[in-house]
């Protein structure tokens, strides 16, 4: 895979807006690191940010075209917003969690969890967002 073309192709066609964007993306995924050890849905979205460079380095070697990386977080991003939303977030899922010991839930550990699973979970949604646009965007030819 041409990363050099990759590279230049992201800073061409994006704005400062969605570099930034982008880094806020990398760090929300890469925090999930410090949750690895306790958490199911951490773990899964470090193995998401794994799988969505491999799906994405598909997607530019097959169209060239970074206004279509969204289409590996649609099929990366979109279940584990899904799994994020049933396995914690979700009103059953906190009617659950409140039968946990009340050291459990509230540890700060705990709470600095649930931050990073909101936090997680609405930057996979406004991005889904915003790739969906895009895809749109370039199978109607405007992009």
């Amino acid at each position: 895979m041409d990363f050099d073309a990759l590279n230049t192709a992201m800073a061409n066609e994006t704005t400062d807006i969605v570099k930034l964007w982008m880094r806020w993306m990398i760090l929300i995924f890469l925090l999930s690191l410090l949750f690895v050890a306790r958490y199911k849905p951490a773990r899964w979205a470090f193995i998401a940010i794994i799988a969505t460079a491999i799906c994405g380095g598909g997607v530019w070697a097959l169209s060239q075209s970074v206004h279509l990386l969204g289409i590996a977080h649609l099929f990366v991003w979109a279940p584990l917003a899904a799994y994020i939303w049933i396995s914690t977030l979700s009103p059953r899922a906190r009617s659950i969690a409140r039968n946990w010991t009340a050291i459990n839930k509230s540890s700060l550990y705990h709470k600095a969890y649930m931050f990073w699973a909101v936090l997680i979970f609405l930057t996979i949604i406004i991005s889904l967002v915003f790739d969906v646009r895009d895809i749109f965007l370039v199978a109607t030819g405007a992009k």
